[in-house]
Formats: C-alpha cells, sequence, structure tokens
C-alpha cells in the first residue's frame, strides 16, 4: 500500500528547518536529505506495490521466495529500469501491459518525468559530498521536493489501483 503520511511528514520538517536555517551549508544538508528521503520512500512504495500483489495471488512458498528475492533485488526508482522491470518479472507482460493501459495517461506521464529527473538529482547528490560552502540554489529546496512528491504519489497510487483490479 502507498502511503504518504510519514514522507510528507518528514518532507515538511525538512523544508520548516530549511526555512529556518541560516548557515548555508546546514540548509543545503536539509535538500540533499529532502531529495534522499522522498528517494527511499518511492524504493519502498514500489516494493510494497508489487509485494502485495503478490502476496494476494502467490502462494506456493517456492514462488513466495522467488518474489521476495527479485524485489529484494532491485535497487533504484527509475521507471523502465526498476517498476516496469520488477512488474513484468513478477506479473507478467500481458499483465502489466493491461495496467499500463488502465492507467491514466497523464498520471503516468507525470511519474515517469518526476522519476526520470529525480534520478538524475539523486545520482548526482548520492554520489558526491558537499564541499566548502555550497552555491546558492545548487540543490532543489525541501518545498521542490515536497511539490515532487504529488505527481509521484498520483501516479503510483493509479497502479496500486490497477494492481488491485488485476
Amino acid at each position: 500500500m502507498v502511503v504518504k503520511k510519514y514522507i510528507e511528514e518528514n518532507l515538511k520538517h525538512l523544508d520548516q528547518a530549511y526555512r529556518k536555517e541560516a548557515d548555508g551549508k546546514k540548509a543545503t544538508y536539509y535538500s540533499k536529505l529532502a531529495i534522499l528521503e522522498l528517494c527511499g520512500w518511492i524504493e519502498l512504495s514500489m516494493d510494497s506495490l508489487v509485494l502485495d500483489h503478490c502476496a494476494r495471488k502467490v502462494k506456493l512458498p517456492s514462488n513466495v521466495k522467488l518474489v521476495e528475492t527479485n524485489v529484494n533485488k532491485t535497487y533504484g526508482f527509475d521507471y523502465e529500469q526498476h517498476f516496469r522491470k520488477m512488474l513484468i518479472h513478477l506479473i507478467g507482460i500481458p499483465a502489466c501491459e493491461q495496467i499500463e493501459r488502465t492507467i491514466d495517461v497523464a498520471a503516468k506521464t507525470k511519474l515517469e518525468a518526476q522519476l526520470s529527473s529525480l534520478k538524475k538529482v539523486r545520482n548526482g547528490l548520492a554520489h558526491t559530498y558537499i564541499k566548502g560552502t555550497p552555491k546558492a540554489n545548487s540543490i532543489d529546496a525541501p518545498s521542490v521536493t515536497r511539490a515532487r512528491l504529488v505527481d509521484i504519489y498520483d501516479g503510483l497510487k493509479a497502479f496500486q489501483k490497477a494492481l488491485n483490479s488485476l
């Protein structure tokens, strides 16, 4: 199940801390943490969608283990490379196509765009560290990250609804 209560709370607290922070470097830490928090939530939400669906449909212990192994080996939140690949592997190509036909095109397009954009931002942050005093606006403010959550949540909820209807 996709639950946004806790990620909304976390991003709100990081945004408030960012706005109050006078030290630019510390404010940058809040920005970076907000992005990483959202990315972690997305990965866990995608995993949850697939695991919840498979828990309803897959009963044989060896297949349950296969599902868990596949999900546990998936690191990332790129739509094609991670989420769709996991769906195809675990629910099949016909079911994945059915889901993609069912989902609102705008919701799916926004989800894919946000994930693609966020992946670039995240990769740039995860594979480096903050050196010296960062340039102003070098990392998205937590408010920008909070705004991304809307499209991502809507897209994931659309997938949840489609999976539940299978």
